[in-house]
């Protein structure tokens, strides 16, 4: 073997991946450690602020109240049941701050745990993990809002809103696994999690959390098909705001979206973990 060939065979090695079942077996039995870091996370975000944790429900609802007048006075939809209007476009905001909130951390997860890196043999994957759960809490309390919301608009309530259970339970896999192609990206690319709040905001628009899928549904359904949060928000609207179950087409979507980002994201992360405390 001539030297130019060892380089090579390193690189290969580096990138080679680890035997995933036990790797996930791991950082499985590490969970509880990932919970109690996102809690700790949590509590020192907005210690120095007034109301604490109660940004995480005003600041969808602040950012509601400008759509809410943007619609119903711009737009002139003055027609419409103005409460309606407004708890219709609150429900696609609290639950957008889930995905949101778990790609911003996670953007940041590896970069931002150097020390945790460096100095511990837990798995890796833990951060990004630790990450969604941060988001996934912050976002909890805002279904307490949604439901006196709920009431006050007149939405439905009947079984159909248990759907909300698997909705969401699919969108927190869907973010896990984009939490963790952007944390391996930012790794190597730092300028990701500066773009991320524009692409975020872009994915807002085009998603049906400020407007009925059915605007889109009508002519461009492939549309809502083909965005990875299209067909979860549509089967949100569609349990929380009609009353119905989730239409199969929008579930399948979001199922295959979510088993494809966490398959990309755990095969991407692991190729590339080894390489992080090099690159921190």
């Amino acid at each position: 073997m001539t030297d130019t060939q060892r380089p090579t065979r390193i690189y290969d090695a580096e990138h080679k991946l680890p035997p995933i079942g036990p790797y996930l077996s791991d950082t499985a039995s590490h969970l509880q450690f990932a919970f109690e870091k996102a809690r700790l996370d949590r509590r020192g975000t907005h210690k120095n602020t007034w109301f604490g944790r109660l940004w995480n429900v005003l600041n969808p609802m602040l950012l509601g109240l400008v759509y809410w007048l943007l619609v119903i006075v711009i737009f002139d939809r003055g027609g419409d049941s103005g409460i309606a209007v407004l708890a219709q476009i609150l429900a696609g905001l609290f639950l957008y701050q889930l995905p949101s909130g778990a790609l911003n951390l996670g953007a940041k997860s590896i970069v931002g745990g150097g020390s945790f890196i460096l100095n511990t043999r837990l798995p890796r994957m833990i951060l990004p993990i630790s990450a969604v759960i941060s988001a996934f809490l912050n976002f909890v309390p805002s279904l307490l809002i949604l439901g006196v919301f709920q009431v006050l608009a007149g939405f439905p309530i009947t079984w159909n809103l248990l759907w909300i259970v698997p909705i969401i339970a699919v969108l927190t896999v869907l973010s896990l696994g984009l939490a963790l192609v952007i944390a391996t990206l930012n790794v190597y690319f730092r300028d990701v999690a500066s773009f991320l709040p524009y692409v975020i905001r872009i994915t807002l628009y085009l998603s049906p959390v400020i407007y009925m899928y059915d605007r889109i549904a009508d002519t461009h359904n492939w549309a809502l098909l083909a965005n990875p949060f299209g067909g979860l928000f549509a089967s949100w609207q569609q349990v929380i705001i009609e009353g119905t179950p989730p239409s199969f087409e929008y579930m399948a979507a979001g199922l295959a979206w979510a088993a494809l980002s966490l398959f990309v994201g755990i095969v991407m992360f692991l190729r590339r973990e080894r390489e992080f405390a090099v690159r921190l």
